[in-house]
């Protein structure tokens, strides 16, 4: 658990949470054959590429990996009391990496899609500070499949504290080194955020999305009006952001005056936009796509050392993130 974040609730939503999955899992297995007949015999009626079946089948399998997830850390529960730290946080780290990899390729396999990755290379050595674009509910877990787990790292997340009611992100991620924080963050939560670089290793990866959210246009217009108010001076780079948008800086600021070696790999992607909610899991918007992903590293000696300078560094790789994802979304509307 992140120190100094005490989730006094826990066992209440615990006691809600983990039953209701197991329940969940045990009556969607049990309807499955009908509903599998169900969706196959719309799908075929309207030629929709399988796009319901697709979806109740990614459904079937989120709930599959969440049932093994909630029993394998309740395992790993009983074993604390006689193995070390070490090993205890070993093992919570595979079992984080499995649930999040397993949960991303089943997308990927019903799904059909493609994943091309440009840049993969400046990931290692760590330890790193990597910061993602976050445009989707899925693409939470794209940086464990394809950059985390093939570099054989440790992910140290910063999430919203409303994921804790996923009873596998609340059992793994309060074990391992991971930040859960409310929305708006405040002071206490910005240290918690901090507090992830300390006793980093080399194979240390901290993973943040300083967009907070999803993209939409009116979150953009919201985040505007906000630097507008305060006569942000960094409104006109704000403006520039027509994909993404405006970073928040507090957590950034905070790692980097933490641990000012860190060098800083930025992760663009673009693929997983249409999926906004459950229900896009049914609609075909993600069938036969291309994840794309685009990585560059900064090395910490190209990062100013105060906090304006490192305020306006970051609008300027959100700036090419940005550009980036403009560029991928031109190049899948011209006509092949």
């Amino acid at each position: 658990m992140s120190e100094g974040f005490r989730d006094r609730g826990r066992w209440r939503r615990r006691a809600i949470t983990i039953p209701t999955v197991l329940v969940a899992a045990a009556v969607a297995f049990a309807l499955a054959p009908v509903a599998i007949v169900l969706t196959l015999a719309y799908d075929l009626a309207r030629r929709t590429r399988l796009a319901r079946t697709r979806g109740a089948a990614f459904i079937l399998w989120f709930l599959f990996c969440e049932v093994w997830g909630v029993l394998a850390m309740l395992a790993l529960g009983l074993l604390r009391p006689v193995i070390s730290r070490r090993r205890f946080l070993d093992i919570g780290y595979a079992v984080q990496s499995a649930w999040t990899g397993s949960l991303a390729q089943g997308m990927l396999t019903l799904y059909s899609m493609s994943v091309e990755v440009e840049g993969g290379e400046h990931v290692l050595p760590g330890p790193i500070l990597l910061l993602s674009r976050h445009a989707s509910t899925a693409d939470t877990v794209v940086p464990m499949l394809l950059v985390i787990t093939p570099n054989s790292m440790h992910a140290r997340y910063v999430l919203k504290r409303e994921l804790l009611w996923d009873p596998c992100l609340d059992l793994h991620g309060q074990r391992c080194p991971n930040a859960f924080i409310a929305r708006g963050a405040g002071a206490r939560d910005i240290e918690l955020v901090a507090a992830l670089a300390d006793g980093l290793a080399p194979r240390d990866a901290i993973v943040l999305y300083p967009e907070g959210t999803r993209f939409s246009e009116r979150r953009r217009a919201r985040r505007l009006e906000a630097l507008e108010q305060r006569d942000d001076p960094l409104l006109a780079q704000a403006r520039a952001l027509q994909h993404t948008l405006p970073p928040h800086t507090g957590g950034v600021l905070a790692l980097l005056e933490r641990a000012p070696a860190l060098d800083v790999v930025m992760l663009a992607h673009v693929g997983l936009d249409p999926v906004r909610s459950l229900a896009d899991a049914f609609n075909g918007a993600m069938i036969g796509t291309c994840l794309r992903l685009k990585l560059w590293r900064v090395p910490a000696s190209q990062i100013p050392r105060d906090d304006e300078g490192r305020k306006r560094w970051l609008y300027e790789e959100w700036i090419k993130i940005d550009r980036w994802v403009g560029d991928q979304h031109a190049a899948a509307r011209a006509p092949s």
